[in-house]
């Protein structure tokens, strides 16, 4: 691990009566929020194509890659930072590997050489239950999902938090087969859908 948290999440289709099912395990309203993002990329989508996510969040920068010591199950597992100084380290490292150019891990890129391909404003009602966040988003294109997550800051954490995710997605009945995709990839679907082909031809969601 390189100290990065890692966030672990499952998400589902919002069925009609979440809120009783939500009340049923004892959730709370945390948060209500918006936000906006603004994923970002090289012209010819390195990031992307690497299982790198950049966005800015309210003009915040967040990153967000796959965990590399991820246990194998059907919850997804990213690494997730906010620390700019980090960010611009990583995707140094990811577009210089890709390149197959030497790099130094001390090395940094320049974000704002970066190009933005996507953007997308999210509403958020944020439960918690015994330690783990739910979600509900509904974004400004018509798009509904929520998403189950605990953060885990230890390798050691992974299968634990794999586990509190997994309870809760029973607790509330929300697991089934045909899962539905994320916020961005509905977007592509609309806006460049090659470009979601291509990161569907490299990687499951």
């Amino acid at each position: 691990m390189d100290g990065v948290p890692v966030e672990v999440e499952y998400k589902f289709k919002i069925p009609p009566d979440i809120q009783e099912r939500l009340a049923s395990i004892n959730a709370t309203l945390a948060k209500d929020i918006t936000f906006t993002d603004v994923y970002l990329d090289t012209t010819d989508f390195v990031l992307c194509c690497s299982d790198t996510w950049l966005r800015k969040r309210n003009g915040k920068y967040q990153l967000k890659y796959a965990a590399p010591d991820r246990v194998k199950c059907d919850v997804r597992q990213y690494k997730e930072t906010g620390d700019e100084m980090l960010i611009r380290q990583h995707v140094y490292r990811v577009i210089a590997g890709f390149n197959n150019t030497e790099h130094s891990t001390e090395h940094s890129y320049d974000l704002e050489q970066l190009v933005p391909y996507a953007e997308l404003t999210t509403h958020r009602l944020e439960y918690e239950a015994d330690q783990v966040v739910i979600d509900l988003d509904k974004t400004d294109f018509g798009y509904n999902v929520g998403e189950i997550e605990v953060v885990s800051s230890c390798s050691d954490d992974l299968q634990s938090a794999v586990e509190k995710v997994q309870r809760v997605a029973a607790l509330l009945d929300v697991q089934t087969v045909d899962r539905p995709i994320s916020k961005l990839m509905t977007y592509l679907s609309v806006h460049n859908k090659a470009l979601r082909d291509k990161i569907y031809s490299l990687f499951k969601f």
